[in-house]
């Protein structure tokens, strides 16, 4: 909850030997969240549990380790300089989400074309389905740390680190002022998406369809947002003709989910019955 309030800071806390780390605990729940909401459509469709986590496992995998490459290559190339491959493989040092989006394609595409071949986009629609249920949890994690920190600002949901609650990690020394909170507002636009797909999922849809429709909503907002970043801080992101590396994908991310929705045949899609019942999801999963 402190994680959604502007001026608070959530520290590192330790349960005597573990340390526990705010964005950790929030991505990780995210991750939880996400493949229930998934897994539940997945029972509701008549789908293999067991196939909705296997596949998840892998394309969230791929997506964290692509995500950290992007960071390195697009957005921190120094690093390369200064530390050579080291930086390619500490990849616990910092994600892109756009590298993150990436490897989760090329997640999907491996899992379902050779580890498990499966209907890729019918089942990849049903994990985007509960993609963004996740990434509520993931960006609150982003705003406990700051991970996505803006220009200066005089809007009431900035973050004030004159006067925020701190303690400030050695990383957010210097910074100074009102600024915008972009993982907050990221994380607020995700709870209209969730209302979104909640909606959109009473019913099923034709195989591809909340792929296309995530990347059309979540591409101009999230374009957008991105001139909101820091121009003035050390480490702000590198702009290539003036718009960040996020800004090229959104562009990318939108042209393809616009093409994917347009190839969409909702007339001869026949819609696969949605009668979950409890005791079925029960026999399920004693089945996986």
């Amino acid at each position: 909850m402190f994680a959604a309030i502007p001026f608070f800071q959530l520290g590192v806390y330790n349960l005597g030997p573990i340390p526990l780390d705010s964005w950790a605990i929030l991505v990780i729940v995210g991750i939880i969240v996400g493949l229930e909401v998934a897994r539940y459509r997945g029972l509701k469709l008549g789908m293999h549990p067991r196939d909705i986590v296997d596949a998840a496992a892998c394309i969230v995998g791929s997506g964290f380790v692509m995500a950290h490459v992007v960071t390195v290559v697009a957005y921190h190339p120094e690093r390369l300089q200064e530390d050579g491959i080291w930086a390619i493989l500490r990849i616990w040092e910092g994600f892109s989400s756009f590298g993150g989006f990436l490897g989760a394609v090329l997640g999907a595409i491996l899992f379902f074309k050779w580890i498990r071949p499966l209907p890729g986009l019918r089942y990849a629609d049903v994990i985007t389905y509960g993609f963004p249920f996740g990434w509520l949890f993931g960006r609150l994690g982003c705003a406990s740390v700051h991970d996505h920190i803006g220009r200066e600002t005089t809007f009431f949901l900035g973050m004030d680190f004159d006067h925020g609650f701190g303690p400030w990690p050695d990383g957010l020394r210097g910074v100074s002022g009102v600024r915008h909170e972009l993982g907050l507002y990221e994380a607020l636009f995700m709870l209209l998406v969730c209302a979104l797909f909640w909606q959109l999922g009473k019913k099923d849809r034709p195989p591809g369809f909340f792929l296309g429709t995530f990347a059309v909503v979540y591409a101009p907002v999230r374009f957008g947002f991105d001139f909101l970043r820091n121009v003035d801080l050390q480490y702000a992101d590198a702009r290539y003709f003036s718009l960040t590396p996020a800004q090229w994908g959104a562009v990318a991310m939108f042209v393809a989910g616009a093409a994917l929705l347009a190839s969409l045949d909702h007339k001869g899609h026949k819609a696969w019955a949605m009668d979950f019942k409890p005791d079925q999801a029960t026999r399920a999963e004693e089945a996986a």
